[in-house]
């Protein structure tokens, strides 16, 4: 293993390397590398990026850090069941593609005393929940049918097992075959703010869907209830032996290892924050790293002072710190509605400016799918809130809570033994309890949830609400005017056949062959005029008396038409 260039570091890091050889596992013996060591942190940051990577262990304390990629299930179970060196402060454990994992996470589960439940949703192959079709309406027939049969069959059934099997026939297929088939990845993909929170004697364990503003590609780009989000699962876990341990959803199970260049770009993004702690973790070049990055400094291993009331509590806060910041992932989940240009607000700026200038109906659809995918966003971010909350709750006081207490002094063993008897016979002792600096910061983040998620979202659903009262309006406007211009032309035409009306009454008359009556052609255009004048001055005296738009406006386009032509007739009687 590389050695540092600090004095103090080197030598821990030599602690380490000690500790790694006492095993026989050859794997334990050369895996580990100094985290710390210049010379090889880029060939580790690839190997965390790279997608082949299987998983890796990281032990590290505040003097040094040393990490190891793809060990065996033998190996990562003899590390655990070994005694911790004193040096180390806490133990990072990742795992990707749970399900080819099996035995590591069996191994796991029994150290830690998982539950069965709890063991089996993590083994849970996401390629049987993306392989398997949709229930067709012959498949429900079929279920259905099995079901009757079933209670034609049991002649003592009660009435309630009859209510019962009256209830799974009216259910929705896809979530009893979820429920039946017991698939984590059927559950999660219908019901994207889908939480867990498991509370052992010896872990707490939090399952939650994480958000990535990417595509998905190849057939299933689009689809979802987010199109332009990837959704991946993850369990963290925080042991009481201060080990952290994550385990990652694979977002391409089908690809089998061969990503093309999307999935990789995708693949890069949903590991950012990862990486970006596995980055914290090391200490070189840090201060490049401030001056690049600052927001890459996290204080796990980084810290800028020596007080004694702070030294004093970093070995214990260093799990519970690194449980925090694996969990937040702000920069990924929280921007997707938080930037200042996001994808809704300018969504709906845009679909508000077409409004304007042209409403439709199909722009309630665009509307009406926004609003669901906000209600998608609402609802994931409630669940954070609830895991954050869920977290917080008052932990009742333990032996072992109090024995890792830094506040336990020497005088106030006595009463610690004597309260400890009366503590270990409670038998609720659930949970590992947080330290306070993970506390503080688990508040400090559902605060912000509410302020900088949910407040955004409820006001982008107020927008789109309004937005689509706005259309409605904007329609119903719309077709008010064309009614009315309709109505106006509908009512010069009506006026136009009462001016010509006494004139065709007249033409008629002049039509009919009378004996002894002869009409010049003088007798007839003066009678034409005559009457046409008259109807017009008794239209025009109707319009005025009930105020009629039409004839008004008729009356005035006629004088404009009249004075513009005897403009040009005066000018060609003064030129001559």
């Amino acid at each position: 293993m590389e050695s540092s260039s600090d004095p103090g570091a080197a030598a821990a890091a030599h602690d380490f390397d000690q500790y790694y050889q006492t095993f026989d596992d050859p794997g334990i013996q050369h895996g580990f590398r100094n985290l710390d060591d210049p010379a090889s942190i880029d060939d580790l940051m690839r190997a965390v990026e790279s997608g082949p990577t299987r998983n890796f262990v990281l032990d590290f304390a505040d003097a040094a850090a040393c990490v190891a990629f793809d060990l065996s299930a033998t190996s990562i179970s003899a590390l655990l069941n070994a005694e911790r060196p004193e040096l180390s402060s806490a133990r990072w454990i990742n795992i990707w593609s749970p399900y080819n994992h099996r035995p590591l996470l069996e191994l796991i589960a029994k150290r830690y005393d998982f539950s069965p439940r709890l063991l089996g949703l993590m083994c849970s192959d996401p390629r049987r929940s993306r392989q398997l079709p949709l229930a067709s309406q012959h498949d429900i027939g079929v279920v259905r049918g099995r079901w009757t049969r079933h209670s034609r069959s049991r002649s003592d059934e009660s009435e309630v097992e009859k209510g019962l099997d009256e209830l799974s026939q009216h259910s929705s297929i896809s979530s009893y075959d979820s429920a039946a088939r017991g698939n984590l990845y059927r559950i999660i993909d219908d019901i994207w703010h889908y939480s867990s929170v498991d509370f052992g004697r010896s872990y707490i364990c939090l399952g939650y869907n994480s958000l990535y503003g990417t595509k998905d590609s190849g057939d299933e780009a689009g689809d979802g209830l987010l199109p332009h989000c990837t959704r991946v699962w993850t369990w963290l876990l925080l042991c009481e032996d201060s080990t952290v341990i994550t385990i990652n959803e694979d977002p391409f199970p089908l690809a089998e290892g061969r990503l093309d260049a999307l999935q990789q770009r995708i693949l890069k993004e949903t590991r950012r924050n990862l990486v970006n702690v596995f980055r914290s973790l090391s200490k070189a070049e840090e201060d490049a790293l401030m001056a690049h990055n600052p927001m890459a400094l996290l204080p796990i291993r980084t810290r800028l002072g020596d007080t004694p009331q702070e030294t004093v509590h970093r070995e214990s806060d260093a799990p519970g710190l690194l449980f925090y910041y694996l969990f937040e992932n702000w920069h990924n989940s929280y921007t997707l509605i938080t930037r200042k240009e996001s994808r809704y607000g300018v969504e709906l700026g845009e679909l508000r400016k077409q409004m304007f200038q042209s409403p439709k109906l199909c722009h309630i659809d665009r509307l009406d799918n926004i609003g669901k995918e906000l209600g998608v966003l609402k609802r994931h971010y409630q669940s954070y809130g609830r895991l954050i909350d869920r977290l917080l709750e008052p932990q009742i006081a333990t032996a072992a809570s109090l024995q890792n207490s830094q506040v336990v002094s020497a005088a106030s063993q006595a009463s610690l033994d004597t309260v400890r008897p009366i503590l270990t016979e409670k038998a609720s002792m659930l949970g590992v309890p947080l330290s306070s600096a993970a506390r503080v910061r688990f508040i400090r983040l559902k605060d912000i949830i509410d302020l900088y998620a949910l407040s955004e979202v409820e006001e982008y659903i107020k927008q789109k609400d309004s937005l689509i009262t706005m259309n409605f309006s904007l329609i119903a406007m719309k077709e008010s005017f064309a009614m009315d211009r309709l109505s106006q032309v509908t009512l010069l035409i009506t006026k136009a056949t009462v001016l010509f009306l006494p004139v065709s009454l007249m033409s008629a008359y002049f039509g009919l062959s009378l004996n002894g009556v002869r009409y010049t052609a003088r007798e007839y255009w003066t009678s034409f005029a005559v009457i046409l004048v008259l109807s017009g001055i008794a239209l025009v005296g109707f319009g005025v008396i009930s105020g009629s738009v039409q004839t008004i406006s008729l009356c005035k386009a006629i004088w404009r038409v009249l004075r513009g032509w005897r403009g040009p007739v005066k000018g060609i009687a003064m030129r001559r």
